[in-house]
């Protein structure tokens, strides 16, 4: 408990530290710096705008204690927003932003990109609404919300015509992110199928049809799967134990047969911080269900030294195995 408070009271002290060395540098203060990007918004954009989360970013590698992040947003369209860094001292006679070089950009030109890229949200969304689905757009995904049950053949024929739109606005869209698809429907409307997209050539393209950790029922499913696994290989591998990295694959073409590929580390391996470290993630188990039976058909052990494969190999070999028990979860690359 003591040492708790003494940590408490020494990230008051830093924190506190932190903000008076900014201070002793010139910088003005959060209030001021408040008031001075108020005072701005209220001037160029009246009513439309506002800001949040206002935090002073003064680093050694900008070393102006004047430097603000925060966050921007239309007041009557919240999706209309991006993040910057402000001068705020000098935000009311000079609005260039400073870290993005010679760019040159203002903070107009970051509301303007911020408008577009709603306007481009916009258009896909409506594009698919006659196709009952709902478009939502999140930092890290795209959610396709589907208003009836989900079929395989509705599924194989919408991904294709929405990849072909979603890459006709790649320029607009892209980011520092990465990104992947998260189908939802009625049955599972938290989530269902998550299809990661990888980057080829200034294009998203599908990688693999996984099934999605949100889906209802999910932890009895796992400690169902894990328990079987953890049967399996007792008496065969005992000394592996389930890791907590895995993947499941969802066969796109019947959307119930699944893969639940389990990484397995060795307990033999110690890394206490003596010697050379080694991978403990040897096992590499793969286990074969219906989602919509929850009945477990088999598995197989694919590997005991998946520490000395490469990623090629080991994804190579995973979708042997699951291509060979008929499930159809896996796009060849194309480059």
């Amino acid at each position: 408990m003591k040492q708790m408070i003494y940590f408490g009271i020494l990230l008051g002290v830093i924190v506190i530290g932190f903000s008076s060395c900014a201070r002793l540098f010139g910088g003005i203060s959060k209030n001021k710096a408040a008031k001075n990007i108020e005072t701005y918004l209220q001037r160029e954009y009246k009513d439309e705008l506002d800001f949040k989360n206002l935090n002073r970013f003064f680093n050694a590698a900008t070393m102006n204690p004047n430097m603000f992040s925060v966050h921007i947003y239309n007041k009557k369209i919240p999706e209309i927003e991006f993040y910057t860094h402000i001068n705020a001292k000098n935000i009311l006679v000079n609005d260039t932003l400073p870290l993005y070089g010679s760019e040159k950009l203002t903070f107009n030109d970051l509301y303007k990109e911020s408008i577009n890229i709603y306007e481009t949200k916009q258009a896909i969304r409506n594009d698919f609404k006659s196709s009952g689905l709902d478009v939502n757009f999140k930092i890290e995904s795209i959610e396709l919300i589907f208003k009836e049950d989900l079929t395989p053949q509705v599924l194989d024929n919408l991904i294709p015509k929405f990849m072909e739109r979603l890459n006709q606005s790649y320029n607009e869209l892209n980011s520092l992110y990465s990104q992947h698809l998260l189908i939802k429907t009625p049955q599972y409307p938290e989530g269902f199928i998550e299809i990661p997209l990888e980057t080829h050539t200034n294009t998203w393209q599908i990688k693999d049809f996984l099934l999605s950790k949100k889906i209802q029922g999910f932890p009895s499913l796992q400690t169902k799967i894990e328990e079987k696994i953890g049967t399996n290989i007792r008496e065969a591998f005992p000394y592996f134990k389930i890791s907590n990295y895995r993947k499941i694959y969802l066969d796109k073409s019947s959307l119930s047969k699944a893969a639940w590929v389990q990484y397995l580390d060795d307990k033999r391996i110690k890394n206490d911080g003596e010697g050379k470290y080694q991978n403990p993630q040897k096992g590499l188990y793969i286990l074969y269900f219906d989602l919509d039976t929850r009945h477990i058909y088999r598995g197989e052990m694919i590997t005991d030294q998946n520490d000395t494969t490469s990623y090629e190999e080991e994804f190579n070999q995973i979708k042997n195995a699951i291509e060979a028990e008929g499930i159809n979860a896996i796009y060849q690359q194309t480059n």
